[in-house]
């Protein structure tokens, strides 16, 4: 890729910055604890020292690392996303709406970026990384409950069904729940899912023992739960990663090809479910 040598050492100059950075929010978060216990009390101290030290490594490095975000984004995550035909908008990402169509929660923040959308043999996706929290009051404060962290899936489902179906991972909570539960043919994918559908002939319909199986394999390829809602001839998919997706890592150099080559993975890995879910066929 186009400067990659180059961004490569940007990488490696701001690991040195975190790196001095880290020091100096030590000094100074130890100075500002010791002075606070000395004066006012040691578990005041000690939360004020921590504070400090957080809030210094922040302002010290902030500009860097957004600098080289933007640029690992814009050289890495577009050309890899454009050697699959698809487009790329680090800014924009899928709202709440389709956040809600597979949960029912309150959330009281929360933020989408990275949107990648297009056709995949013929098939209309979108998908971004997406974030939802809801703040919890406590006695003494208030404490941020991340509701979700991972990545939300969108594309067309060319089965024409007026039912709305729903795949629950049993290990998911605050899932939107539609209709009845539905008991399903399928030993190995009622162990790991829940199926809930407003028609239970046209859940049967939609969840082929094909479809069953596949979804199954997705889920196990990925190591975390995913839940998907079929609704308006659309497959809704969660997946529960429980990390920033499409993220730099700053302790792997880019001039490694392991590296790139897991940047390129991490994104086929949801290219690839239009393909492992047959998305494409029609049926009618």
């Amino acid at each position: 890729m186009p400067g990659l040598k180059e961004l490569e050492n940007e990488r490696v100059n701001l690991v040195a910055a975190v790196k001095k950075a880290t020091l100096i929010a030590l000094a100074v978060g130890v100075c500002v604890g010791a002075a606070t216990a000395y004066f006012l009390d040691a578990i005041f101290g000690v939360t004020l020292g921590a504070i400090s030290y957080a809030a210094t490594t922040g302002l010290l490095t902030a500009s860097k690392r957004r600098e080289f975000r933007a640029n690992f984004k814009r050289q890495i995550i577009e050309n890899i996303v454009k050697k699959h035909g698809l487009s790329y908008d680090k800014d924009r990402g899928l709202g709440l709406d389709e956040f809600f169509t597979i949960y029912d929660c309150r959330v009281d923040e929360w933020s989408s970026e990275d949107l990648i959308s297009g056709e995949i043999e013929g098939v209309r996706v979108k998908f971004s990384d997406f974030y939802a929290a809801k703040m919890v009051k406590k006695k003494n404060n208030t404490k941020t409950v991340v509701l979700f962290r991972g990545v939300l899936f969108k594309a067309d489902f060319n089965k024409k069904s007026s039912c709305v179906t729903q795949i629950a991972h049993t290990a998911s909570r605050n899932l939107a729940i539609y209709g009845q539960r539905a008991s399903m043919d399928d030993a190995r994918f009622e162990e790991m899912f829940d199926v809930y559908t407003t028609d239970q002939i046209g859940a049967r319909y939609v969840l082929t023992p094909a479809l069953m199986e596949r979804f199954r394999e997705i889920c196990e390829r990925f190591g975390c739960p995913v839940n998907a809602v079929f609704k308006d001839g659309q497959i809704f998919i969660a997946v529960e990663t429980r990390r920033d997706d499409f993220e730099p890592q700053l302790g792997k150099s880019l001039t490694d090809e392991a590296t790139l080559i897991a940047y390129e993975s991490e994104i086929e890995s949801f290219t690839r479910i239009v393909k492992e879910l047959n998305l494409n066929r029609k049926i009618w």
